[in-house]
Parts: structure tokens; C-alpha cells; sequence
């Protein structure tokens, strides 16, 4: 494990030493609070995106139909078959009531899984792909269960469109949610309820999120597990919080 000093932002090159998922979190968690004083919020992210406006939503909609015709998508209740009889129902008998027509339903479902995807209808196969990938989808706090939004909304902080990773700002941004998590039990909530690959800031309170004393952007690499950390006070970096990311990983090398 190296923390590379020398480039801007600092790196901190951790591999998969610290384990890979649940048992990352809480060293993960710990490390972001030594960025803290006791004062200052830690404001994690959350983003929402434009589902009208994503790129990559015509490559999305045509893996969820490769994926539910090869049966790689998990349906234990059946709500994504229901939703595909739908409209394989509405395609070949649009005068059919679905509530009467359970029989037909699954029978034009179990034609449709035997017929070759390039065989079928080119307007039916994108009206099911759409279907499911609208089902599985995640592009708003919206689309998220209720506690995971209650969990955000209880703690917002701010909300605007204010870019601060180093790369070209998505075309589909919607807007940000910057939400407070100043405990590690809440840290560790937000890592299991959204994704430990995190980005956050710590600010002083009452200023904006860009007005950050550090900005952490944790991310997969080809080699491993990064976190790259952007600082406007290189001297408390220096004296106060190395020495607490040392004490934490004994096996930190340091390159300045």
C-alpha cells in the first residue's frame, strides 16, 4: 500500500489489501474520518441522472433483453415475466384483456424465450428490452427503496450540479445530492445502501461543497482500489491526517 505525494491529487494506491466489499468498510470508514475535525460535515454524494438523456441507454436496453431472453436476470417474484407478457399481449392480441388472458400470456411468453432474438419482431424486442431495463434501472434517488431515500433525504445537505471529479461533467447529469454522514455508523450505512466506490468532500459548516478543505474520490483501477485525495491545506494533510492514516495502515509507504 503506497500514498503517492508527488502527484495532484494525492494517491493512495491500496490494491485489494483491505479486503474487497462488506470487509473494506469499516477501514474504509475510519479512513475518512481522519480527514475530519470535529467541527467539519463530511458530505457524501449521490446523483441523479436523466434517464432522456443517457447515452448509454440504447446499449442498456439491449443487454436487458439479451440478459432476460438468455434467463440471466433474476425474477423471484416474477414481476419482470409479468411486465413481458404485457407487452407480448398487447403486440399480438392488443384487444385481449391481460386479467382474462393469463393462459395466452404464457404461452406467447414461453414462444417468445424459444424464438431466437434476431427472429423476432425488431419493434417488439425493443418495446420488451425497454421494459426491463425501465424495471432494473437506477437513475434517481426515485428508483431507490424507501429507506435508502428516507436515509438521504434526512441528511441533505445541499443539492446542485456542481462537478467536482476531475474528468468532463456526464451530458445526463441531473443534479447532486450532498448528504452528511459525520459518524462511521453512518458511513458504514451509505456504503451498503449506495456503493462504497465513494465520493466526498469535507467542509466546513455552512459552506458549499466546493469550498471543500479535502476531496476523496475512491475508485477501481487496473491495479486495485484507489483514493485519490484533493486538498486545499497540504500543511494539515502533513501533520494532522497522515499521521492518522499510518496509524491506521501500518504497512503505508509514503512517496513525497
Amino acid at each position: 500500500m503506497k500514498l503517492n505525494m508527488t502527484t495532484h491529487p494525492y494517491r493512495l494506491e491500496q490494491g485489494y489489501e483491505l479486503g474487497y466489499g462488506p470487509s473494506a468498510f469499516p477501514t474504509l470508514a475510519e479512513m475518512i474520518l481522519a480527514f475530519r475535525e470535529p467541527e467539519q460535515d463530511v458530505i457524501f454524494d449521490y446523483i441523479n441522472w436523466d434517464n432522456n438523456l443517457d447515452p448509454h441507454k440504447d446499449q442498456l436496453i439491449q443487454e436487458a433483453l439479451y440478459d432476460y431472453h438468455n434467463e440471466l436476470i433474476h425474477d423471484p417474484d416474477g414481476t419482470v415475466s409479468q411486465r413481458v407478457k404485457e407487452v407480448l399481449l398487447q403486440h399480438y392480441a392488443p384487444d385481449r384483456d391481460p386479467q382474462k388472458n393469463t393462459a395466452l400470456m404464457d404461452q406467447l411468453l414461453a414462444h417468445y424465450k424459444q424464438v431466437p432474438l434476431d427472429e423476432l419482431n425488431e419493434e417488439l424486442t425493443r418495446k420488451i428490452g425497454a421494459v426491463i431495463h425501465g424495471h432494473r434501472a437506477i437513475y434517481t434517488l426515485e428508483d431507490q427503496d424507501a429507506d435508502t431515500q428516507s436515509f438521504i433525504n434526512d441528511r441533505l445537505a445541499h443539492t446542485n450540479t456542481t462537478w467536482l471529479l476531475p474528468y468532463e461533467r456526464p451530458v445526463y447529469l441531473k443534479n447532486i445530492l450532498w448528504y452528511r454522514v459525520n459518524t462511521k455508523e453512518d458511513i458504514l450505512t451509505a456504503f451498503e445502501k449506495t456503493d462504497s466506490w465513494f465520493t466526498c468532500a469535507i467542509v466546513n459548516p455552512g459552506q458549499p461543497v466546493e469550498d471543500y478543505t479535502y476531496f476523496l474520490n475512491y475508485t477501481e483501477e487496473h491495479d486495485g482500489m484507489a483514493l485519490y485525495i484533493s486538498t486545499r491545506t497540504p500543511d494539515h494533510f502533513r501533520s494532522v491526517v497522515l499521521p492518522k492514516l499510518q496509524a491506521l495502515l501500518p504497512d503505508l509507504g509514503i512517496v513525497q
